[in-house]
């Protein structure tokens, strides 16, 4: 492989910033939306779990957490052929094959809602030996099919809202998924207030307003369709069994967390209402409180994870194994600050915490709070862990994202808790969160060093054919620099006048009207990418920049410039704009 790659600056500093920073301030732009997204159905469980704990109390708080594998299944069925088909659509999208991009999105969304409306069916003709499956005593029973009755019948809706978020967010609008988001937030607050505190509906209020919530936000997520920059279109198409296989392999590392997690919760449950019963039911509802508050830091984590995920799968898509491990470095520098400070918080705050969930059992409160500061030693662990699990399905370490989510999510939390639930109670189960992130932390770093992930990544995501790449500030003398390095690209790879002629054409051009349209009044700088790559005797060129979003082919600007751009169009083999990540991308074969 003959791979140039010349970095234009005023210095070394500027050269670096150019090469992987680009991709960096993408994936921030990313976590922030994908973070506060993933805290909206956070946010909506905390909300409901407390409205639950104070309207109705204890019992309704331990009916909320026996139900709350549900909801993990939920994520399970989402994430799991969401996140598999997202890495899949974000390869595509990278390498600007639109039409398999759209057909693995067509697919994936079929696939999501067929096992939503097959689980809906079967739990609701079930659903009474569901509920007795889930932990529910035959005191609770009543309480929670009234719950879980609303739940199951929403199960499509929970399914589809997943694979859209995913699939929006894989299609360069983060933002809207947090707004969709938010939307729930809001959705849920209301109908909580309205069904629970005046209506008086109880636990089937609380159920109802969840999943009119959760309705509300699908229908934020279809909006996005309507948009113009778009690249995935809304529609169906039947999946193959092979393509719903490789949706399952793509995103089992991630999305089996969860329904691990609901057989954790089933399996912890359990044990500890072997205590009397009214210790018993504080203690799962002490447990629900330690799984509601988990999801504060899970959400951060999860978010930075997704976000990583989008942001390296069209990275992968477009062979930039820098970029890649720039992001994947970036998102653990931020994890491990976050997680540091939220387990600093819990620790602080325990007893609190526990008191506005409506625990204020003085005895049984003291031994709580100190099982809820032990649980704050795993936060400061999970970030890392999550994060590489992301990192490692996304590019295609399947094995190893899988064996680490069983491992962290399953087998360690099974097998600590069976030796320290039964002694310890509430405490012992604190204990088992530190002890799971922990031996996984040390298992992530042995990999990382030994397993030679970065050798991985750059043989597997690098050109094999020649490649020219030029990174440069725009401003003065950045178009004199540019001409003179594709002269002598020209000359490297042989090209004819033809090839050459063109080449330099629709680059000063392009280049002139994202300078003269693209750039606003602000102190933010500006970068180019200058991409050419041999494809078998033809030359793909590629500009990526970071200005405001122009499309070039839309012939604004004066008469001269839709004249070179009517020309460009009608030589050029292919064109074709697209606004990707937080960049304009701009194709053309010559």
């Amino acid at each position: 492989m003959n791979d140039i790659i010349l970095l234009l600056g005023s210095d070394g500093q500027e050269e670096n910033y150019m090469e992987t920073n680009y991709a960096k301030s993408a994936y921030r732009t990313f976590l922030f939306w994908g973070v506060c997204s993933s805290l909206g159905v956070t946010v909506s469980t905390l909300v409901d779990a407390t409205l639950v704990g104070n309207f109705i109390g204890s019992t309704g708080l331990a009916v909320a957490n026996i139900a709350t594998p549900v909801f993990l299944l939920y994520l399970l069925m989402g994430i799991t052929l969401g996140g598999g088909a997202g890495v899949l659509i974000g390869k595509k999208l990278g390498e600007a094959d639109l039409k398999c991009a759209n057909r693995v999105f067509g697919s994936v969304l079929s696939a999501g809602l067929i096992t939503g409306v097959l689980f809906a069916a079967a739990s609701l003709v079930f659903r009474s030996a569901l509920c007795s499956l889930l932990g529910a005593t035959p005191e609770l029973l009543p309480q929670a099919l009234q719950y879980l009755t609303v739940v199951f019948a929403f199960a499509p809706i929970y399914v589809v809202y997943n694979i859209l978020s995913i699939a929006v967010r894989t299609d360069g609008a983060p933002k809207l998924a947090a707004i969709s988001s938010a939307g729930v937030i809001v959705t849920n607050l209301s109908l909580d207030l309205l069904f629970m505190k005046v209506l008086n509906w109880g636990l089937v209020g609380a159920s109802a307003s969840l999943c009119i919530a959760e309705t509300v936000g699908t229908l934020i997520l279809l909006t996005h369709f309507w948009n113009k920059q778009a690249l995935l279109s809304f529609h169906f198409h039947i999946p193959t069994w092979n393509e719903i296989k490789e949706y399952v392999e793509n995103g089992f590392g991630v999305g089996s967390a969860f329904i691990f997690q609901a057989v954790v919760m089933l399996v912890f449950n359990t044990m500890l209402l072997k205590e009397n019963s009214e210790n018993g039911t504080f203690s799962v509802a002490v447990f629900g409180v330690i799984y509601t508050m988990s999801t504060i830091p899970g959400a951060m984590f999860d978010g930075a994870g997704a976000a990583a995920s989008t942001v390296i799968s069209i990275l992968g898509g477009e062979k930039d194994w820098k970029g890649m491990l720039a992001v994947y470095h970036d998102g653990l520098r931020i994890v491990a600050a976050a997680g540091m400070i939220m387990a600093l918080f819990f620790a602080a705050g325990a007893k609190n915490i526990l008191i506005f969930f409506g625990l204020n059992d003085g005895p049984a409160l003291e031994t709580a709070a100190a099982a809820f500061r032990i649980y704050a030693l795993s936060v400061a662990l999970a970030g890392v862990n999550v994060v590489t699990t992301s990192f490692w399905q996304t590019i295609g370490k399947t094995r190893y994202a899988s064996g680490l989510s069983v491992l962290r999510n399953f087998i360690l939390m099974l097998v600590a808790g069976f030796l320290l639930i039964e002694k310890k109670g509430i405490v012992g189960l604190a204990l088992v969160y530190v002890i799971s992130e922990g031996v996984c932390l040390l298992l992530v770093f042995a990999i990382q060093i030994f397993g030679k992930i970065k050798d991985y990544i750059k043989e597997k995501y690098s050109f094999t054919n020649r490649v020219f790449e030029e990174y440069y500030p725009i401003g003065e003398g950045s178009m004199e620099k540019m001409s003179q390095n594709l002269e002598g690209l020209c000359d490297e790879w042989e090209l004819d006048f033809k090839q050459s002629f063109f080449i330099h054409l629709i680059v000063e051009e392009l280049l002139l009207n994202i300078m003269k349209f693209g750039i606003g009044e602000t102190d933010k700088k500006y970068y180019v990418s200058v991409k050419v790559m041999d494809n078998n005797g033809e030359c793909i060129l590629r500009i990526r920049d970071n200005v405001n979003s122009y499309n070039p082919f839309d012939l604004r600007g004066d008469e001269v410039d839709r004249a070179v751009m009517e020309m460009i169009k009608k030589k050029a083999k292919y064109y074709e704009y697209q606004r990707k990540l937080v960049f304009n991308y701009l194709y053309v074969t010559i």
